[in-house]
């Protein structure tokens, strides 16, 4: 062990010397651009051959190249002979040789002509290859001349080794996760020494956040949890179903990811902020402190700083290794069959997106319509007649209030079948805010899921869409109960002040028609009020599940303003640590921070099932049911002021957006910073306010 720690000495006392970090800061720079440039020439190369085949392809010879890649999966264009699988090649090209999707045939045709060593997610995107060449030099760069390359370097060859082992034996799943766990540490020393090399300036709050992070590195159990993070990071994609669809998959990777990441890096956000502020009050460091000319504002700023930043690298190496995974994994896939064609263009589609979504705009059931119902109910239901001409109780009329409004609600998103005479089997929805994609000419898909009958996943039924009122020329198609299907709609039919109505039309009782295309135009009101062959049923769906959407914006932007949404989120829960460790001691500040923390997250499902929790009319008569009936009424009590007061916090979601493919907005930007400045600042200043009152310096002896 001796032995260790003093070649360890030496090594460090080398890495210091000034040629040797000049020479290997020339062959970090040397090697990057090598090996990203050799990639860029191999891409470029790859670009010419496609434009050769490409213009082949649909040149006055096409037909001949075709049917020679149809017969033998080869061809030989300007000399370069190219080929690949025939089955796919008959996929994509007709019978008398023409070319159905020429894009496709060149990809197929020069997937297999990159050489083995070159990373082909890599060359499908040049810019992330240039950002990658200029990333490892400035990584490179700043391991040398922060005085890290000893730590970096073993991380990095006990990584290879292990890698290399694993490769020896076969294990090629498990081959990339050692080198990947070196990086991601290597990348966390690397980010926390460049902090504390920003942080080394003349301000007294820099100097606290400054100390605050060499206190982490230094603790084990602030650094188990990063340790955590970073190890299981690359072992999660080990626990992907590989036969799944690729856009299944990755959905789970980002869910998974992000959401540990996040969970972990809030443990010990709220964890470094309730210990640092307490245990310096409790071992007296602080009068170290409140002696010299640091405010204590100052000293509580720089506490926040220090968390933040602690977490924000946290999430930030996790988000980039998430979004790396992410790029690698969908310039990775190799789609040979038709299926699996089809899986990729749904990855692109449906998660790889920004879309904004726009639901309907529904009828809106005004005060005075819902006092007549109420008083309907009372005269007309046999159940309220002893108050047909009394008072009834305050409790009766919320519960009736409430029923007359779901009634409304779930009447508006109902459309009826034939056999209702007194109905009409169709109904038109009403969208507005579209004024963007008509602008960008971008197509709009209305998503829904209907339900309806006995909602059997084996069931299809026939339905009709039409734009606006005009039902005689729209789309009929088959629809599974309870599972999500599109139809695409013109852009063209958006007005010109961003409105958009579109019928839905039940045709339950018709015969739908088989395969997953829509046929148009057909009469939609004459098949509804026709004659069919089945038992018809009413179609419902509920308030977030029937939408249009529209591609807003690209995957990579939307994904960095998820992760700037999680970090809001983050400064919020370090300001809250710091305020609270300000005049509670360490266990009770974690139980305060923790079940803040826990109600906040689960503040907007309480808000959606606080409304069926008590609130009517007092069952029984006696001492039990007055008990029962206060009691109710207070947890109703608590439980609106807990939501009122967190459900703000619980309702910033990017990581579902994210998942979802959904455009998470600058208003929601915004709303998370209003949300920082109210909460965050608020806590602040509650814990400055305290910590100034508080008498730091009490001598009692020996104590």
């Amino acid at each position: 062990m001796n032995g260790l720690i003093a070649l360890w000495g030496r090594l460090d006392l080398l890495q210091r010397r000034s040629w040797l970090r000049v020479l290997a800061t020339v062959v970090v720079v040397a090697a990057s651009a090598g090996f990203f440039g050799s990639v860029v020439s191999i891409r470029h190369e790859w670009d010419q051959a496609a434009r050769s085949l490409g213009q082949s392809l649909t040149s006055d010879e096409a037909a001949v190249y075709g049917t020679l890649l149809r017969e033998s999966g080869t061809v030989v264009v300007e000399g370069q002979e190219y080929a690949g699988p025939v089955e796919v090649l008959q996929t994509l090209i007709d019978e008398d040789g023409t070319p159905t999707d020429v894009q496709r045939i060149v990809f197929v045709l020069l997937r297999d002509w990159i050489p083995g060593w070159a990373p082909r997610w890599l060359l499908l995107e040049t810019e992330i290859a240039w950002a990658m060449m200029f990333l490892c030099m400035a990584i490179g760069v700043g391991v040398i001349w922060s005085g890290l390359m000893v730590q970096v370097g073993v991380l990095l060859v006990g990584g290879s080794g292990v890698s290399w082992a694993f490769w020896l034996l076969a294990w090629d799943r498990w081959v990339g996760v050692p080198i990947a766990m070196a990086f991601l540490l290597s990348t966390f020393l690397m980010a926390i020494r460049g902090l504390q090399m920003m942080l080394a300036g003349r301000h007294g709050w820099m100097a606290v956040a400054h100390t605050l992070l060499r206190e982490v590195s230094r603790t084990r159990l602030a650094m188990g949890f990063v340790v955590i993070l970073l190890l299981v990071l690359p072992l999660l994609p080990l626990t992907l179903d590989e036969s799944a669809p690729i856009g299944h998959i990755v959905q789970a990777y980002l869910a998974r990811s992000l959401g540990f990441a996040f969970s972990i890096a809030a443990l010990l956000v709220l964890l470094v902020g309730c210990s640092s502020i307490c245990f310096d009050i409790r071992d007296r460091h602080i009068w170290h402190l409140v002696t010299k000319p640091l405010g204590r504002a100052s000293y509580l700023f720089g506490k926040w700083i220090g968390v933040v930043l602690l977490g924000g690298v946290m999430l930030a190496i996790a988000g980039g290794w998430s979004f790396g995974w992410v790029q690698y994994t969908r310039n990775s896939y190799m789609p040979r069959t038709r299926v699996e064609f089809a899986e990729q263009a749904a990855l692109m589609e449906d998660v790889l997106v920004a879309r904004r979504s726009m639901p309907p705009v529904y009828e809106e059931l005004d005060e005075s319509a819902i006092r007549s119902r109420v008083d309907q109910i009372l005269l007309e239901d046999p159940e309220y007649q002893e108050f047909a001409d009394g008072e009834a109780p305050l409790g009766l009329h919320r519960l009736l209030r409430k029923r007359v409004r779901d009634e409304f609600d779930q009447q508006r998103r109902l459309v009826e079948t034939v056999l209702d005479r007194s109905g009409r089997p169709w109904e038109t929805l009403h969208f507005e805010g579209l004024t963007e994609a008509k602008q960008l000419g971008l197509p709009i898909r209305l998503k829904f899921r209907l339900v309806g009958g006995a909602s059997d996943e084996h069931d299809r039924r026939a339905v009709g869409f039409a734009v606006g009122e005009d039902r005689s020329s729209g789309a009929v198609g088959a629809f599974i109960p309870t599972v999500f299907q599109t139809i695409d709609l013109p852009v063209t039919a958006i007005t010109d002040d961003g409105t958009l109505d579109v019928s839905i039309v039940n045709l339950t009782h018709v015969p739908p028609p088989s395969g997953t295309d829509w046929r148009w135009p057909l009469d939609l009101e004459a098949m509804a009020l026709g004659a069919g062959t089945k038992e018809p049923f009413a179609i419902f769906w509920q308030p977030d599940e029937l939408e249009l959407e529209y591609p807003a914006g690209t995957f990579g932007a939307n994904f960095a303003r998820g992760m700037g949404m999680l970090f809001l989120k983050l400064m919020i829960l370090a300001a809250v640590a710091c305020a609270v460790s300000t005049f509670l001691s360490f266990p009770v500040a974690c139980l305060v921070v923790f079940s803040l923390y826990a109600a906040a997250s689960i503040a907007p499902w309480l808000a959606t099932t606080l409304n069926a929790y008590g609130g009517g009319p007092m069952q029984g008569e006696g001492v039990g049911a007055v008990i029962q009936s206060v009691i109710e009424d207070s947890v109703r009590t608590v439980a609106s002021i807990m939501v009122y007061a967190l459900r703000a916090f619980g309702e910033i979601q990017p990581v579902d957006r994210l998942v979802q493919g959904r455009l998470i907005s600058w208003e929601r930007i915004g709303s998370g910073i209003v949300l920082v400045l109210s909460w965050g600042g608020g806590g602040l200043l509650v814990g400055w306010f305290i910590l100034s009152k508080r008498q730091l310096s009490l001598y009692s002896g020996d104590q």
